[in-house]
């Protein structure tokens, strides 16, 4: 019994990388979520100017932290498009995608948007409406370590 505490104590205790979004204004934390090495979450909101959805799939790599891993929209518009030699574009069931993309990004900063534009940042099974929580606000988007008994805090 004794083994099996130490067991579950380190595991809690050892560091493991978590996604992380803070407000840069005031330093709040936005949300976090415990993520294993390779792990995905996407960001998808509306495009202001034709209206449509736009979702961005990252991974989180212990060494380059955040990695573009593909983007996919309803159809090309202002701002919108692929840039050579960074993945391949392919269309599938109306969707539009630029897949291994596998560009690092370490970190970076997330403009949300208003309510309606709707940033909506998804981990797993959960989501959270980042328009909601930080309309207008910057916000740094990236990988912490930090022991797992954060997830029990937070």
């Amino acid at each position: 019994m004794a083994i099996a505490a130490i067991g579950v104590a380190g595991l809690l205790l050892s560091p493991g990388p978590w996604l992380v979004l803070t407000e840069l204004e005031d330093g709040g934390k936005i949300a976090a979520f415990p993520l294993a090495r390779g792990e995905q979450f996407e960001i998808c909101y509306i495009h202001s100017v034709d209206r449509k959805p736009v979702c961005e799939v990252f991974r989180l790599e212990e060494e380059a932290g955040i990695v573009l891993q593909e983007t996919y929209f309803r159809m090309f518009g202002a701002g919108m498009g692929h840039w050579q030699g960074h993945g391949t574009v392919v269309e599938e069931k109306g969707w539009m995608k630029i897949k291994d993309i596998n560009r690092p990004l370490g970190s970076f900063i997330l403009r949300v948007g208003s309510p309606g534009v709707d940033h909506i940042l998804t981990v797993g099974e959960e989501r959270v409406n980042l328009s909601q929580k930080a309309p207008g606000k910057r916000v740094l988007v990236a990988m912490e370590m930090r022991s797992r008994i954060f997830s029990l805090l937070r």
